[in-house]
């Protein structure tokens, strides 16, 4: 949990003032709200990791705030804290894809247990996003720089590698020559001697991978073309 943030927003002060203690002890970072709209805008700014949001609070409640969170951000994960008899209202939020909800008084057992679930989602998601789909068989991870065709790893060159960070960093951007170039090797004085160079290691670097997976885009560069893992 210490390299991630989370956002705790409850609008009883003594309440929260004991369990952002607690949550300091495990997080980098614990931004505290103590109603939805300074939740919301807190998340806008800082953009946390796990939310940790009473069911009940002013301007915006929780159920709301999760709904406008949901709109773009499938990520971020989220509990609820709530009242025993407000469950009910959680029947309709099945679409809020919520980590879990406690009931209030928060037992620090629950609350640890539901922290770690949400740290364990929080990473998955994250790894899943750093797969990117060449094809039905080739996989390439941006995390740890690894090609694969099904669960065989493919031995890349160290241009190789660095060649595929600098493609797959944005989805359907082209990048120039330059751009490449200067990712790979920093400076290079002969522009030509670069251009070569590069289109040597396409040349080898496409009889790895399927075909058309390394786009030319004439007079505009190189883009590799991928979709992100589900």
């Amino acid at each position: 949990m210490k390299n991630l943030t989370i956002l705790y927003a409850e609008d009883e002060d003594q309440t929260r003032e004991n369990y952002t203690n607690y949550l300091k002890r495990y997080f980098k970072e614990v931004y505290c709200a103590c109603n939805g709209e300074e939740a919301l805008e807190l998340y806008k700014e800082k953009k946390p990791d796990i939310m940790l949001l009473d069911i009940n609070m002013p301007k915006i409640n929780g159920l709301d705030l999760c709904k406008q969170i949901r709109q773009k951000d499938k990520i971020t994960r989220i509990i609820i804290l709530t009242a025993h008899l407000e469950q009910d209202k959680l029947l309709f939020a099945a679409e809020l894809n919520l980590t879990k909800y406690l009931p209030k008084p928060i037992s620090r057992v629950q609350l640890k247990d539901a922290l770690n679930e949400a740290v364990k989602q929080f990473k998955e998601l994250n790894e899943k996003l750093n797969i990117v789909l060449l094809d039905e068989y080739f996989t390439w991870n941006k995390s740890s720089h690894k090609l694969f065709n099904k669960n065989d790893e493919i031995k890349l060159t160290k241009y190789e590698i660095l060649l595929f960070d600098i493609l797959s960093s944005k989805d359907n951007r082209v990048f120039s020559i330059d751009e490449i170039s200067l990712y790979l090797w920093d400076d290079l004085d002969d522009f030509e001697n670069s251009v070569n160079k590069l289109k040597d290691i396409i040349k080898r670097l496409r009889k790895k991978i399927p075909k058309n997976t390394i786009g030319n885009i004439y007079g505009a560069g190189y883009k590799l073309n991928f979709s992100v893992k589900n």
